[in-house]
């Protein structure tokens, strides 16, 4: 089972560095950002805990886009084309592709993550300790893991390859940025509140707290948000257990069409 895990996790990353589409897009605009925020002569004059949250914003927001954004419509792309259906017939097991697909999917992620903590850092001024690096690691993990299995959880409600950018970027947008990706939303308190139970502020209010750490040990990581995390993660694993769709979604004409033993219309510019 390793061996093949293993072979799975090494080919689904194969698959996403032939089509970098995605940790391109998870690094170009929080790297735009980042500049700008910290990219001036008094970058390093704010306090830590400020650079840090900066820092830790737009790293969770490149790393949960290639994690929720990427892997979805990867998912939704290999449904529509019928790749998943031959998956579903080779003698992989089900949770050997999802496992290997995932695994790849949140490695790619902690690259992009670690290339914004680092560039953050170098333009912010903010030491990173060596306590920071297993704390940065264990919550972007789990908050990776967590967004994967919400995305996989949410290619059952899309119909098509061409709808999905837009039905995740609905999801996905308004979550991160209400978050605190790109600052804290201190007013109204009540959505403050809200967003802690959701999956994207526990990632960047964990990963504030690791990079402003400067201890000797092991920077703290909140037991609260790593619970949260957790619980997206049961969440999404058991709707995709329910509802996800191995096979490609077939038009409303067509279902009709086999309904009625009715032959589905021709496609245009074919004979009738």
């Amino acid at each position: 089972m390793i061996t093949m895990l293993m072979r799975q996790v090494d080919y689904q990353l194969r698959l996403l560095l032939r089509n970098p589409r995605g940790l391109w897009v998870s690094l170009l605009a929080p790297g735009l950002i980042l500049a700008l925020r910290l990219g001036h002569g008094g970058a390093q004059a704010g306090p830590v805990a400020d650079r840090a949250a900066v820092i830790a914003g737009l790293a969770a927001f490149g790393l949960i886009a290639t994690c929720y954004l990427t892997h979805a419509i990867g998912l939704v792309t290999a449904r529509e084309t019928g790749v998943l259906r031959r998956w579903r017939a080779s003698p992989l097991p089900r949770w050997g592709y999802f496992t290997g697909r995932i695994t790849a999917t949140v490695l790619l992620s902690l690259v992009s993550g670690a290339i914004i903590i680092a560039v953050g850092a170098g333009l912010g001024g903010v030491h990173i300790a060596a306590g920071t690096v297993p704390a940065l690691l264990i919550i972007f993990v789990l908050g990776g893991v967590a967004w994967a299995a919400l995305g996989t959880a949410v290619t059952a409600l899309i119909g098509s390859a061409e709808s999905a950018n837009p039905v995740l970027m609905f999801s996905y947008l308004p979550v991160i940025l209400l978050s605190g990706a790109l600052g804290a939303i201190g007013e109204p308190k009540w959505l403050s509140t809200a967003m802690s139970y959701l999956p994207g502020q526990p990632v960047i209010t964990s990963a504030t707290h690791a990079l402003a750490y400067s201890g000797s040990g092991l920077a703290p990581v909140s037991v609260r948000d790593l619970a949260v995390l957790a619980g997206w993660t049961v969440i999404g694993l058991a709707v995709s257990v329910r509802f996800f769709r191995w096979d490609p979604v077939r038009p409303a004409h067509a279902r009709r069409a086999e309904a009625g033993g009715v032959a589905a219309p021709a496609r245009a510019g074919t004979a009738a």
